[in-house]
């Protein structure tokens, strides 16, 4: 029996804890045949594989260690949509970089008003964000 394989995309669900974990992981996958790409992302837990490879034999070898391994998905590798996926997702993270960065900016404004001075009034401006007292 002859078994053809096609270009395949596989994403697993694996608890890793530090760098260590995330090396020992993708070594692992990178052992089995037909592997031409792995990625890994340890804050979501999620390994992505690519190539014509049997997911079998990648699981099988995963949850030799790893019990969590969990396959989410497996599908056709279309490059096309995974270019366009990695597109959206640059401009999503550039998007939150300057909301952040607009918040940031905002934080380190003081929150006292411009002094206006009236010779009956007096401003204590606390510039720990407390706000300001005018009395």
């Amino acid at each position: 029996m002859v078994l053809v394989l096609s270009l395949q995309k596989m994403v697993v669900t694996i608890s890793v804890y530090d760098e260590g974990s995330t090396e020992k992981v993708m070594r692992t996958v990178a052992s089995c045949s037909g592997i031409t790409g792995i990625t890994m992302d340890p804050k979501e837990g999620k390994l992505t594989v690519t190539g014509e490879f049997d997911e079998l034999q990648v699981m099988k070898k995963l949850k030799r260690k790893w019990d969590s391994a969990k396959m989410a998905s497996f599908g056709p590798f279309d490059a096309k949509k995974e270019a366009e996926a990695a597109e959206k997702k640059k401009k999503e993270e550039s998007e939150r970089e300057r909301m952040e960065a607009l918040y940031r900016s905002h934080r380190e404004t003081p929150l006292c008003p411009i002094p206006i001075h009236h010779h009956h009034s007096t401003i204590v401006c606390d510039h720990d964000h407390q706000g300001c007292v005018i009395s």
